[in-house]
């Protein structure tokens, strides 16, 4: 074959194998361009049908305020089936109604539309993907990415959640990070919540407001030295309890310090307590809401009875506010911290304290928007860090006062005469003197004129009355309706006075004489008691006693036992964590005496002098508190 046979037929091999790769090319572009336009009233992921499949939930979106990415995790242990909160040190999570929620938004998603298939307009849509390496460059057009993922960990949903509609609000830019196209799909991010909040048990302390017994306020601050110690500064301290019934708060004890040395505050006639800002407190506590969590150093999640405190683990405290020191018995450590302490006792016995330390930083708080900065932006709220433990208050459980059980027949009869004698009727006090010129003023404007006149003449009728002879007749004999103007009378000393009546006494005498024949009754069958049935009697008391006294023991117990297992119950809440509220939470818990005293009437702020700038003499290095007086 010649050479110029050769070389036409690789040119016709060439121009073939060009014309299957366009024609393979143009194919696959038209496949691909079908394909999204396909998807269109499809499901975006068909395989996730059942929301009870997600095992974890992650999202990661830009924080414009913050001007930072910031992830989010919330995950379920395939285990104990316990939701945690990975991006939150595995902080327990309230997961399960918000996971749903979350996973059912993905369940049937269909596509709306096909919005561009170019991969410049993501920007435009604001479906870029996050990336924490460009933080540096903003989050201009980068969207929310939403990871669903099962228990092995296989992928259910992988999308990129972007700008609204600007047609129809409830439509979004989307986006499956592996694709260049961007569709339109109906979707709610409501339960895409990054807000720590919002997946955790809300109520922190378990409590009611209206369980709060009493407030310990413990206003004291620890401030630094020139010799790098800490010197404990108390303010005041005040024991407030709430009456139930008066609906009203009373102070059982303040104690104000003046010249290093403490003195007991008392309210004088112009002041009070001021209700407003004590109730608000109470419902502080009842709805305390926290931002985040910080997971406390080994060693410090127990009561720190009986625990060797290394040298980092107390460091580790005094980097959040909270110093721990030996009690005077050397047994326990007692914690102090940088800004006081809060005692709140409940009904049952059950008392928290609650400590707070140092800042925690900030965060951009609160979300209602009528709280909002008038830019439109969220405050900036600085934070701090709260220890919160439980106890049992002994006080509320003393020891009963049980009944003396006989051990002889003397002993039983001495008790029941003891008894008669406290539940005999005592001899009412004699008040016809009081109450006779008592009604006199009243006589004029209740008659009519004319039975005024003869008021001289009953005045004379009553003087017989009062002699010895005539006082005695009634008891006796009834014959007083003898003299005729007595009967004209009668309305008249009935409306004086009702002690003196001519018609009581017959009404009077049944009642006085149905008492008569019980008391002695009870006299009478114990003489005629035999030492036998003495005997029996007295077994038949001591069991009874015995019973009762069991009774008010068993009362006790339980009722303290109840408060140890709540107790329990709330300190392995509380045993692992730091606390951290905002700002705001913290000013509804403290109180300066300032605010605690007010005029009377006038609600405005008494500020008596509390406190001193000096100090607490001494300090050893790290912290030395010397006694200031704590229940």
């Amino acid at each position: 074959m010649s050479e110029s046979a050769k070389t036409g037929i690789l040119a016709a091999l060439a121009a073939v194998s060009a014309l299957a790769a366009w024609s393979t090319t143009t194919r696959n572009f038209t496949t691909l361009e079908s394909n999204a336009s396909a998807r269109v009233n499809q499901s975006l992921f068909e395989k996730f049908t059942d929301p009870l499949d997600a095992a974890s939930l992650k999202i990661v979106k830009y924080n414009n305020d913050a001007e930072q990415y910031e992830e989010f995790e919330v995950a379920k242990d395939t285990r104990s089936g316990v939701w945690t909160l990975p991006s939150n040190e595995n902080y327990p999570a309230d997961a399960n109604k918000q996971m749903s929620d979350a996973a059912n938004l993905f369940v049937g998603m269909k596509v709306l539309n096909v919005a561009s298939e170019k991969r410049d307009d993501h920007k435009l849509f604001g479906v870029l993907e996050p990336d924490k390496k460009k933080e540096a460059e903003g989050g201009e057009g980068v969207g929310m990415l939403v990871q669903l993922r099962n228990a092995k960990g296989d992928s259910l949903v992988d999308l990129i959640v972007g700008k609204e509609d600007a047609q129809d609000n409830k439509k979004r830019f989307v986006r499956v990070p592996t694709e260049d196209v961007t569709y339109v799909a109906e979707i709610n991010t409501t339960p895409l919540s990054t807000d720590f909040k919002q997946w955790i048990e809300s109520d922190l302390l378990k409590l009611s407001a209206n369980d709060i017994e009493t407030l310990g306020i413990r206003n004291y601050s620890l401030l630094p030295t020139n010799q790098n110690t800490l010197e404990l500064v108390p303010n005041y301290d005040a024991d407030i309890s709430y009456n139930v019934r008066d609906a009203k708060w009373n102070a059982k004890s303040m104690t104000v310090y003046a010249d290093r040395r403490p003195s007991p505050k008392t309210l004088d006639e112009s002041e009070e307590l001021n209700a407003n800002k004590l109730n608000e407190m109470k419902n502080a506590l009842d709805n305390l809401r926290i931002v985040n969590v910080a997971r406390k150093p080994a060693g410090v999640a127990a009561d720190l009875k009986g625990e060797q405190l290394g040298e980092e683990t107390k460091g580790a405290l005094q980097r959040r506010g909270f110093f721990a020191q030996r009690s005077q018995g050397g047994e326990a450590y007692e914690i102090f911290s940088m800004n006081g302490d809060l005692q709140v006792t409940l009904k049952d016995g059950v008392q928290y304290l609650l400590r707070f330390g140092k800042g925690a930083g900030a965060s951009f708080e609160p979300t209602e928007t009528e709280e909002a900065g008038e830019d439109g932006q969220k405050k900036v709220s600085i934070n701090r860090f709260l220890m919160v433990t439980a106890r049992v208050d002994d006080s509320k459980f003393p020891e009963p006062e049980l009944d003396r059980v006989p051990e002889t027949v003397e002993e039983l009869k001495a008790l029941e005469a003891a008894k008669k004698a406290a539940l005999a009727p005592k001899p009412a006090p004699q008040e016809p003197a009081p109450q006779e010129p008592a009604p006199n003023p009243q006589e004029p404007p209740a008659s009519e004129p004319k039975p005024l006149e003869p008021m001289p003449e009953e005045a004379k009728v009553q003087e017989p009355k009062t002699e010895e002879p005539k006082a005695e007749e009634p008891k006796t004999d009834e014959p007083k309706q003898e003299p005729p103007p007595s009967s004209a009378a009668r309305p008249n000393t009935s409306v004086q006075g009702k002690l003196v009546s001519f018609q009581d006494p017959a009404a009077q005498e049944p009642v006085a004489q149905a008492p008569a024949p019980q008391e002695p009754a009870p006299q009478d069958s114990a003489k005629e008691l035999t030492d036998e049935e003495w005997k029996e009697r007295l077994e038949a008391e001591k069991e009874r006693i015995n019973k009762e006294n069991q009774r008010k023991i068993d009362l006790r117990k339980d009722r303290y036992e109840a408060a140890k297992k709540r107790v329990a119950e709330l300190n392995a809440r509380f045993a692992d964590w730091y606390y951290i509220v905002s700002d705001s939470e913290f000013q509804r818990l403290k109180i300066e005496l300032a605010d605690l005293i007010s005029k009377k009437g006038v609600g405005l702020p008494n500020a008596p002098g509390a406190g001193f700038p000096g100090g607490l003499p001494g300090g050893l290095p790290g912290l030395n508190i010397p006694g200031l007086p704590r229940q």
